[in-house]
């Protein structure tokens, strides 16, 4: 058999690994295909394909969207757009100016909880990790550094993730407006881990994804690093009662997700090869 990572992300988001690193990760696993998939940006992918081409990985262009569903945040996966369309680079450039006003709300917040930091540092640090988009990664090490918090996860739980004393929301747009962001490029809108949705208590999967087949879905991860064997067959049931391709991924982020590997995620992950291949097929028809 052979396999397939269809969601990694690199230094150009909030990943550890270069995009030439990755596909060289990618080869040493026995991977074919691999999709870099960065938050928001698709400015990694030139690396990336010109590895892939030197190292006989096919490097599949790919973005992770966040999404506003029922007032929580939710992902979008894009794959096989072109990368150079205005439109959505102009969307992206949009939702990365959010993010920077972002970033700036928790500098205000962190200093009001008395905590001495400043964007500055922060900016400092993504670059010195090679960093393209300044993350909540990088604050957890700064975070870290000036003893602010013991470890990464620390950083997360009591500041940065949803409920933290500093936490901040994204801009976001709606799925359906992502679907369409997407497929204006020329590519596929999928739907990423849906076990991490947190649906509003009047809606279930079923409902979230026969609104955005209508509106134009072409997919679903299935396989994923957290999905449980009886979650995956579950996902693969509703793909195939939507008629939606099937996608998995390992969500790799490098140092900043040790726990998680590319291609096989916690061990256990191992995504066919056909994913890859539908995917492309699927886009060279519609």
């Amino acid at each position: 058999m052979q396999y397939c990572d269809l969601q990694m992300h690199s230094t150009h988001s909030d990943g550890t690994d270069t995009p030439r690193r990755l596909v060289e990760l990618a080869k040493e696993t026995g991977l074919t295909s691999m999709a870099l998939t960065d938050h928001d940006t698709t400015t990694g992918l030139t690396e990336a394909r010109q590895a892939g081409e030197q190292l006989g990985v096919q490097v599949i262009s790919g973005v992770e969207i966040t999404c506003e569903y029922g007032g929580k945040s939710m992902d979008m996966l894009g794959y096989c757009f072109d990368s150079g369309a205005d439109e959505l680079q102009e969307k992206l450039a949009t939702i990365q100016e959010g993010r920077r006003e972002r970033n700036l709300e928790i500098i205000d917040k962190l200093r009001a909880l008395g905590h001495d930091i400043s964007y500055e540092e922060v900016v400092a640090e993504a670059d010195k990790a090679d960093g393209k988009i300044v993350g909540r990664p990088h604050f957890a090490t700064v975070m870290i550094r000036k003893g602010i918090v013991q470890e990464r996860q620390e950083a997360f739980d009591v500041y940065l993730a949803e409920g933290g004393a500093a936490y901040v929301p994204k801009l976001a747009v709606s799925p359906e407006e992502c679907v369409d962001m997407l497929r204006s490029a020329g590519g596929l809108a999928v739907l990423a881990h849906p076990k991490l949705i947190r649906f509003p208590k009047d809606k279930t999967i079923v409902d979230l994804l026969r609104d955005l087949k209508s509106a134009g879905l072409a997919g679903i991860e299935c396989y994923y690093s957290l999905h449980s064997e009886e979650e995956t067959a579950n996902y693969l049931a509703l793909a195939k009662d939507f008629d939606l391709l099937v996608t998995g991924g390992s969500d790799y982020h490098g140092g900043n997700k040790p726990e998680i590997k590319v291609g096989t995620g916690m061990g256990n992950l191992r995504i066919p090869q056909q994913c890859a291949e539908a995917l492309l097929a699927y886009q060279s028809v519609s």
